[in-house]
């Protein structure tokens, strides 16, 4: 229902947060960069912060599905 003609077998978490109008985890690098942020920049503090977006996306996107209350920005501790 949400690939709008794509033909892969999966919805982007890009295009799911963007449907339900949860901010972006894909606003730095997405996971095809991950290789080059990793060993060339050598930027594990990068792919850290990449991770706990999509981590905090997809928590969002569950409670969203399960229609309860969402988890505000200024309840998200930073590691």
């Amino acid at each position: 229902m949400w690939k709008f003609g794509d033909y892969k077998n999966y919805t982007s978490l890009e295009l799911l947060t963007h449907l339900f109008d949860i901010p972006t985890p894909k606003d730095d690098i997405d996971g095809s960069q991950v290789a080059e942020v990793y060993y060339v920049e050598q930027n594990l503090p990068r792919i850290v912060s990449y991770c706990e977006k999509d981590v905090l996306s997809v928590a969002r996107l569950y409670l969203k599905f399960r229609f309860l209350p969402g988890i505000e920005d200024e309840n998200v501790e930073k590691v």
